[in-house]
């Protein structure tokens, strides 16, 4: 409500954000279905395994190494595991988000988030990154 199509011939930035990420959110809850955030990470933190989050602000999200893992375990092949780093500076993990986007969009995952998203542990766009691997981890049925 309260954006026309003026509004989007204009370019008004805040607003045409506003449309894209309605779109992205329908297509996150068309994902999950009746699954809820905590089932969401109760999955992703038994496929990790040695690394467990709390929630989608966890820090622990921000070296990228719990989503390139949960990568991993949807294919293990997919990971070099030569290119990933220990998290420990900047460059570190940033180097390893824009490597588990990769690695995610390689193995067909619908990716909204940028690397900045990872590292600054972008709640919402966290969840849909997770939520896409959770998807296709369903639809592969293993």
């Amino acid at each position: 409500m309260g954006i026309g199509a003026q509004d989007i011939q204009d370019g008004n930035k805040k607003l045409n954000l506003a449309i894209v990420w309605q779109l992205v959110r329908i297509h996150y809850l068309q994902i999950i279905g009746s699954k809820s955030e905590n089932d969401i990470i109760a999955w992703a933190n038994s496929a990790v395994g040695d690394i467990q989050i709390a929630n989608f602000r966890d820090k622990k999200l921000a070296d990228g190494r719990f989503l390139i893992k949960l990568c991993a375990s949807i294919e293990p092949r997919v990971v070099n595991w030569d290119l990933v780093t220990p998290g420990e500076t900047d460059i570190d993990r940033s180097m390893n988000a824009k490597y588990a986007i990769s690695i995610a969009r390689k193995l067909g995952a619908v990716i909204f988030l940028v690397w900045d998203d990872v590292v600054e542990v972008n709640q919402k766009m966290l969840l849909i990154f997770i939520a896409s691997l959770y998807d296709l981890k369903m639809q592969g049925g293993n």
